[in-house]
């Protein structure tokens, strides 16, 4: 009976050693990869020329006291106005503002490098906030009367958020820009319809607001740059046996080389096939771009296992999903700028004409040198006069007729959806 056991166990043993030979020996076996094509140098920019620099300064005065949070962006969405705290709090962030507008000013805004994930970035809930504080002090210009210097600071921070997109940041840096951009160009279709511009002014914005959408494609396909460069980093953490947690930092350093469950190379293989998709779609319509449904697509648990880079493999299909959408956000931002273009054009033109066009081939060439592109599809932009809107077909590709699901938030939005009221 001894004898049977001792047998069983030895094959056991066996099974054992030659399964943990065979894993050991896949989790070290290298792959050739090439990631030249995802490098993104920063450059030396002069002191006093980077506006981040200037809107570090500017952090330690921005007055936002949490009690008040719906209070304040309730001012900066013109809902539930409330003067006197409007007052106090333009008056609490004199230094800041000026800072935001001194930022403004400078031609370059470049971020330091990230080079893995626990590096904190607290300077992008500051470019937020100070962006509503600017959409705040718009609101309260505008209702005293002062369009023109209005419309100029939402001018100005749109032309900020664009150097924030391009910043040599991670991706949450560029998605933070994004929202910084959302705010000033909905400024603009917020208040459009109840200014006082003539329609020569109007055409002057709108050149002001003629943006390369090469620029917005360099923009994105630099943040997919950094965002590797990020979690490269990581990686290399991993592979060397460092963390940051110290709890963890012994357990990493000591058992993390002999466990057969993380590839290095082959994890960040993963990493570059995935971010080179991303940055060879950027330049093209969303239509046109090909990426992998990493959600259907994913190894089995076994798979990965027996891969011997169980870790890596769960790392890319936990964070490379999150990645993947924001080429979406790409367009979304090419055509939110392209829709505000096109309805200070279609003021403009009642302005002129005391009438609508029927379709946005009518803006032409008085107002626009083309009708704007859809960066979904490649389509002209969507209009409907009756209901004042312009839309784009949204990240299903399909024209929904302008169905924006407003009121209902069971019903996602099909069409990315610009009203305009006048």
């Amino acid at each position: 009976m001894n004898k049977w056991v001792v047998r069983i166990g030895l094959a056991n043993l066996i099974v054992f050693v030659t399964v943990y030979s065979f894993l050991l020996y896949r989790s070290n076996i290298p792959v050739a990869v090439n990631d030249d094509e995802l490098r993104l140098e920063h450059a030396s920019i002069p002191a006093g020329s980077n506006a981040f620099d200037v809107l570090q300064a500017a952090a330690p005065h921005v007055w936002w006291p949490d009690k008040q949070n719906w209070a304040l962006l309730n001012l900066a969405r013109d809902t539930n106005w409330d003067e006197t705290l409007a007052t106090t709090l333009l008056n609490s962030n004199r230094e800041a503002l000026a800072a935001w507008d001194a930022a403004a000013k400078l031609p370059d805004l470049q971020v330091p490098e990230a080079t893995n994930f626990v590096v904190l970035l607290p300077y992008l809930a500051v470019w937020k906030d100070l962006a509503e504080i600017s959409a705040i002090r718009e609101n309260f210009l505008l209702r005293n009367g002062h369009e023109n210097e209005a419309f100029d600071n939402m001018l100005s921070d749109i032309q900020l958020s664009h150097r924030m997109q391009n910043s040599h940041g991670v991706l949450i840096c560029y998605l933070v820009s994004v929202a910084v951009g959302k705010i000033g160009l909905g400024q603009i279709t917020h208040w459009l319809g109840r200014t006082h511009f003539r329609a020569d002014q109007l055409t002057n914005y709108l050149q002001q607001l003629s943006f390369d959408p090469n620029d917005n494609a360099v923009a994105y396909g630099n943040t997919i740059k950094a965002e590797y460069k990020c979690l490269s980093g990581t990686l290399e953490t991993m592979r060397d046996g460092k963390n940051n947690a110290a709890i963890t930092d012994s357990f990493y350093s000591r058992w993390w080389p002999i466990l057969p469950v993380f590839n290095f190379s082959q994890t960040r293989a993963l990493y570059i096939n995935g971010s080179k998709l991303l940055l060879k779609a950027a330049p093209h319509y969303y239509s046109q771009a090909q990426l992998p449904d990493l959600q259907s697509n994913r190894p089995s648990l076994i798979s990965m296992f027996l891969s011997g880079n169980a870790a890596g493999q769960m790392m890319y299909y936990m964070t490379m999903p999150a990645v993947i959408p924001s080429l979406a956000t790409k367009s979304q931002v090419e055509v939110q700028s392209q829709a505000t273009r096109v309805i200070l054009a279609l003021r403009a033109y009642a302005l002129v004409h005391g009438r609508l066009p029927s379709d946005l081939s009518g803006l032409v060439p008085e107002f626009l040198d083309k009708v704007p592109t859809d960066d979904f599809d490649g389509q002209p932009l969507r209009y409907s006069a009756e209901r004042k809107i312009v839309y784009s077909v949204g990240k299903n590709l399909k024209d929904d007729g302008g169905d924006d699901s407003r009121g209902n938030p069971s019903h996602p939005p099909l069409d990315q959806v610009y009203h305009f009221d006048f």
